[in-house]
């Protein structure tokens, strides 16, 4: 049975399901690389924009496999470690906007899966944290990095030192979600609504704007990107037959 599950629920987006439901969705080295291929087979196929990451059962992640790591040591654990990282990097540097739909423990690697995400979405359930120190070491998959560009450096020190955590209306305000799924609500129709209506955009301006938000602090290099976009979809037919609509209905233009 796979680890990793990967749904097609609507034109355009994709769902990746994290399937390990007796281990709370626990990633080992077989998790972290089924996930990494389902990203790369998505981006090479071309089909979608949109990709949800979500989990099966009670928790969305409780973090890295501590009964896989505990069988490694070494170089072994070492290159595990450094692997782990990979998917929330690819999910973040991928053309595909991200949706991760976070429910019950979203702890240790699995918070920094979260946080490789483009957008965060969390259920009422959500306890959101870091507890490696307590245990005796830190994140090592990317959230000491990401962490802090979130929430800022003193209060990503706070959170990893004292293992904190946190619920769905403290990760609101954080910024560590971008929004709450309603009470009554199903979160992961909530994920699949919000990726289904991102995915209706075009596809290339989609892919743009997620490469342009890497150029912050990179003004000149921004300008000229900006100026390519701008110039290739503005060549458009339909982009010219939209503007001359909209020219029309705000009285612009005849």
């Amino acid at each position: 049975m796979s680890t990793i599950r990967l749904h097609w629920p609507s034109e355009g987006v994709a769902l990746i399901e994290l399937a390990r439901p007796e281990v709370l969705n626990a990633l080992d080295a077989a998790a972290n690389r089924a996930l990494l291929g389902h990203l790369e087979q998505l981006e090479e196929a071309g089909e979608v924009r949109v990709v949800v990451l979500a989990g099966e059962g009670r928790a969305f992640s409780a973090g890295a496999d501590l009964g896989h790591m505990r069988g490694l040591s070494g170089p072994a654990l070492r290159r595990f470690i450094e692997a782990s990282r990979r998917p929330a990097d690819r999910l973040a540097c991928s053309p595909l906007i991200s949706v991760a739909a976070l429910h019950g423990h979203v702890l240790g690697g699995g918070a920094e899966l979260a946080l490789g995400c483009d957008i965060r979405i969390a259920a009422p359930s959500l306890s959101f944290g870091f507890p490696e120190m307590g245990l005796g070491s830190l994140p090592g998959s990317g959230g000491m990095q990401r962490l802090p560009q979130i929430v800022g450096h003193a209060r990503a020190l706070e959170l990893v030192a004292l293992g904190q955590r946190l619920g769905a209306e403290e990760a609101l305000d954080l910024g560590l979600v971008t929004r709450l799924a309603s009470a009554d609500g199903s979160l992961r129709d909530e994920a699949l609504a919000l990726a289904a209506a991102i995915a209706a955009r075009p596809a290339e301006s989609l892919r743009y704007a997620k490469a342009a938000m890497t150029l912050a602090g990179l003004p000149e290099a921004a300008g000229a990107f900006h100026g390519l976009v701008s110039a290739t979809r503005q060549a458009d037919p339909a982009y010219r037959s939209k503007t001359a609509a909209f020219d029309r209905e705000d009285g612009q233009g005849t």
